[in-house]
């Protein structure tokens, strides 16, 4: 079983959108409404690039404004955590409980999930596929095709649970089977928040039978 975390598992999608919107105005400037739904699920690095287009920023201010986003971002989550969704995390034990490996694959970078997410929740997966340990972030395949290697399975037998149509085309082409807690695709299941996912509708995304946990 494969989570998403931004606006998946945890309510962290603000504190990016926070995070570039006091950026845009360092530069005098604000982003429109419509850049905040298209980089939703997006690597930090390609949403940047996206905001220095639509602010009509200079190249050569990328880098500074990438390590300013990120540097304020990290802030921003160790201020105020992020909480879970309502059933997130119970759904996260409920799987580990159940014997079944479990994988993070996010486009954040690894210390934005260490602030993001605890010590003991990160625990409960038994692989974490950052933005930072890839070459090609969502919507590439290669974060799910990572995870799925590193614990041994089919990418078939994944099943993934998203909330952008960035994520899903990433796991979609990737090979697993999706349910989206978000209205973003049709070519997925669909459910309305991730408290209305639980075992039983995962299970049911996989061929055969689901993979044990490997002690």
């Amino acid at each position: 079983m494969l989570f998403d975390m931004d606006g998946t598992l945890v309510a962290s999608d603000d504190v990016w959108d926070q995070a570039m919107a006091e950026l845009a105005a360092t530069h005098g400037a604000q982003l429109p409404p419509e850049f905040f739904v298209r980089s939703v699920g997006l690597a930090t690095a390609e949403a940047m690039m996206i905001a220095q287009q639509v602010l009509g920023l200079p190249d050569d201010h990328l880098d500074r404004n990438l390590a300013w986003l990120q540097e304020r971002a990290l802030i921003l989550l160790a201020e105020e955590p992020p909480p879970w969704f309502d059933g997130a995390r119970e759904l996260v034990r409920t799987v580990r409980a159940a014997g079944l490996l479990t994988g993070l694959v996010t486009s954040s970078g690894r210390e934005h999930v260490e602030v993001a997410i605890a010590a003991p929740d990160r625990g409960r997966f038994d692989v974490i596929v950052c933005g930072d340990d890839v070459v090609t972030p969502k919507p590439h395949p290669e974060p799910y095709l990572r995870a799925a290697r590193l614990l041994g399975v089919d990418p078939a037998e994944c099943a993934v649970v998203e909330d952008s149509a960035t994520g899903v085309a990433s796991a979609v082409a990737a090979g697993c089977r999706v349910v989206v807690v978000a209205p973003v695709t049709d070519e997925c299941i669909n459910v309305d928040g991730i408290g209305q996912v639980d075992l039983d509708l995962l299970r049911s995304l996989h061929h055969g039978r689901p993979s044990p946990v490997q002690g």
